[in-house]
């Protein structure tokens, strides 16, 4: 488990990355856009599959796309993209 409020340093290779989050629980803050469901912006999610990583061509910052169960909503599977900077603790 890597602990929230630690700094996270995630695998540079997609392979290692896509491998490590897949299966686990994640909380995400997300500081672009103000979350419908949680006031403080701050979103839990299983990550179900890791459908892609790459580097987002409009701020340079690693993203990932998911599929994910949002914990917060009750466990919906939704497919999200998340910033890799944005995940705060991974269980």
């Amino acid at each position: 488990m890597i602990p929230q409020n630690e700094h996270l340093a995630f695998p540079a290779n997609p392979i290692h990355l896509a491998s490590l989050l897949t299966g686990k629980t994640v909380r995400y803050r997300n500081t672009k856009n103000r979350s419908s469901i949680t006031d403080d912006g701050v979103r839990t999610f299983k990550i179900v599959n890791v459908e892609d990583v790459f580097t987002s061509t409009n701020s340079g910052s690693k993203c990932v796309t998911v599929s994910v169960k949002d914990i917060d909503d009750s466990g919906s599977v939704k497919y999200r993209t998340l910033h890799v900077g944005g995940i705060q603790s991974v269980a």
